[in-house]
């Protein structure tokens, strides 16, 4: 917090400005996005707006923030020093400042911030929207993907409410509950050449493949475990999304390792092959994990509960880590 302290102790420096609250949300915004137009979207202000209270920050702070890049606007050592405390000074405000409610979800008029890979969202939203529709009607959601950085900080803050699926990184501070027990399997087109027979490691090893690597999953197994299989040199195409695959395996020679639920899903719409990849790939949990500042929302509590209703299949909740 000392350098929250510093910033509100910022009278003297020389344009003596006043600290606003809402140009901490400004902060905060812009660090997210990494974009001003998008940053002023979120927030619902006119650009200039947001750009202006940017300058006013600088001047607050002496020093510039954020910089542009080719990746956006990028922050500076004193922002990403800064960006933390004033994280969890804003998640305090926000807590003090919501006084505790009753939920009911028959009349509650919430939106609830998951999330969720674009394989999660083919293969939990349309259950769980059938679900909302009849017990919270006025329930709305909205899906982001797992950021590449600090995933933790907007499930600290409360801007997404929980995460599912193949979470390795959310231990400290995070509840979790397991879903269910997966495992990975090969999918291909059903006339690929390697297929004319059973699919050994001597043919697998000749094969092209395509690997999936969403940031903040587990995923990344699939392309270390096909380099310890000295295959790095067979991995054509890296991709952020699943979904895509049927299209590309279908007109391609690639392989690809995809979780089971997947391969199940995909092969029902698309002429995919299935089969046991020939390389060890361990079973991995699928979870909803939650920050344990929101483990005793009503909100969050009646939701995750419909989450695990719907798709836990008797599985025992894991432990949790707060």
């Amino acid at each position: 917090m000392n350098s929250f302290i510093a910033i509100m102790n910022s009278d003297s420096r020389p344009d003596n400005l006043h600290l606003d609250l809402n140009l901490l949300l400004v902060f905060e915004t812009i660090l997210a996005e990494r974009n001003i137009s998008r940053a002023a979207e979120r927030l619902d202000l006119a650009q200039p707006t947001v750009s202006n209270a940017l300058n006013r920050l600088r001047r607050l702070t002496g020093d510039q923030l954020f910089v542009r890049t080719s990746k956006g606007m990028a922050p500076t050592p004193h922002a990403e020093r800064i960006a933390q405390p004033l994280h969890q000074a804003l998640a305090m405000l926000r807590n003090t400042l919501q006084a505790p409610r009753v939920f009911d979800p028959a009349t509650a008029n919430r939106s609830f911030t998951l999330y969720l890979t674009d394989l999660g969202e083919a293969f939990f939203l349309p259950r769980l929207l059938a679900r909302l529709r009849v017990l919270a009607p006025g329930i709305r959601l909205v899906t982001l993907p797992m950021p590449d950085r600090n995933p933790q900080a907007a499930l600290e803050s409360g801007e997404v409410d929980i995460a599912i699926g193949n979470l390795p990184d959310l231990t400290t501070g995070f509840y979790q509950q397991r879903i269910f027990r997966e495992h990975y399997i090969c999918i291909s087109r059903p006339d690929h050449p390697l297929l004319q027979g059973r699919m050994t490691s001597e043919r697998f090893s000749q094969a092209f493949h395509a690997v999936v690597m969403p940031h903040g999953t587990g995923h990344g197994i699939v392309e270390q475990s096909l380099i310890h299989q000295g295959l790095q040199e067979r991995i054509m195409l890296r991709l952020q999304n699943f979904l895509v695959l049927p299209a590309i395996v279908t007109t391609s020679d690639l392989l690809a390792i995809v979780p089971n639920s997947v391969a199940a899903q995909l092969s029902a719409i698309y002429p995919l092959a299935t089969f046991p990849p020939p390389i060890a790939l361990p079973r991995f949990d699928v979870k909803q994990c939650w920050h344990e500042r929101f483990h005793t929302d009503a909100g969050n509590q009646w939701l995750r509960k419909q989450i695990a209703e719907i798709f836990m299949e008797g599985q025992a909740p894991l432990g949790t880590t707060p």
